[in-house]
């Protein structure tokens, strides 16, 4: 449940530039909320968390949680939010535009 080293840079801003919210895929490919999640989980075991994604657990990176959600890349209620690297990210889409 780690970000990578880099993400504590910086007071714990974190650089996920690179990375992309569940919310930033449902919307990038006009999806319906958590099916981008839905795809996640499904390939969960084919992801290594800290290479592929992040979960941002609220207790300890609830300051980068809040500037994401600022920065209207998480969804309102997102609580732990999870951040997916780009190959990662390209995965879920591969498997979302498969499905449709």
């Amino acid at each position: 449940m780690n970000p990578p080293e880099h993400a504590d840079e910086g007071g714990g801003s974190g650089d996920y530039s690179g990375w992309l919210s569940l919310r930033e895929l449902d919307t990038e490919l006009g999806l319906d909320k958590g099916a981008s999640f839905r795809a996640f989980k499904r390939l969960l075991p084919r992801l290594v968390e800290g290479r592929d994604f992040v979960v941002l657990d609220h207790r300890q990176y609830g300051a980068l949680a809040a500037q994401l959600h600022a920065a209207g890349r998480l969804y309102r209620s997102s609580v732990n939010p999870v951040l997916l690297a780009p190959a990662a990210a390209a995965l879920v889409r591969e498997s979302l535009s498969g499905a449709q």
